[in-house]
């Protein structure tokens, strides 16, 4: 299969624009719930997470690839950036996570390749997963590698809590927005 190239730079653009959008929606996050962050990169309400789910079921590998790439440079941003091998792993954990989640809820019948499936029971679960699979890896990541006063198996719960409020308030505001967005820009459903 030879791929245009018209294909990459859709490509390119997809990768590119999930990149800054994720980055300003963590951004966003940081200032509006600053105040509700457990511990160092673990926030009791996290919004970028239903960005992340929204990214990768719009844009499927292009999404998951712009969010590992806006998370490589946001861990660069900090004051005191992880080692390397810590901000590799985490950048594919954020970005790939939730496209493992999507890969395997398709193969199981469970989400239709096009989403025309997509029930709000089905969006739940990959919600729950997803938020689950997300935390799971994230802690992994950082007790693997022994990063300092983590304890993994209780800030497993407040990351999952943030994933999944997170995902659940970006998506419905998604949803009731939906109707304005239609009217505003002439959208037919």
């Amino acid at each position: 299969m030879k791929l245009r190239l018209s294909d990459w730079l859709q490509w390119v653009l997809m990768v590119l624009l999930s990149a800054l959008l994720f980055a300003c929606f963590f951004r966003l996050n940081d200032w509006l719930f600053d105040w509700l962050e457990y511990v160092k990169g673990v926030n009791w309400v996290f919004l970028p997470a239903g960005f992340r789910v929204l990214l990768v079921l719009a844009m499927g590998i292009p999404g998951a690839l712009g969010i590992a790439v806006a998370t490589l440079w946001l861990d660069t941003q900090g004051t005191s950036p992880p080692p390397s091998e810590v901000m590799l792993l985490t950048c594919l954990a954020s970005g790939f996570g939730p496209w493992l989640v999507k890969f395997g809820m398709e193969r199981l019948g469970l989400l239709g390749q096009n989403l025309a499936e997509l029930t709000s029971a089905r969006l739940l679960q990959f919600v729950l997963l997803y938020a689950a699979v997300n935390a799971f890896a994230h802690q992994s990541i950082h007790w693997f590698f022994g990063q300092e006063n983590l304890q993994p198996w209780i800030n497993l719960w407040p990351m999952f809590t943030g994933d999944l409020l997170g995902a659940v308030i970006v998506l419905y505001s998604f949803k009731l927005s939906l109707p304005w967005i239609k009217a505003r820009f002439g959208a037919t459903a």
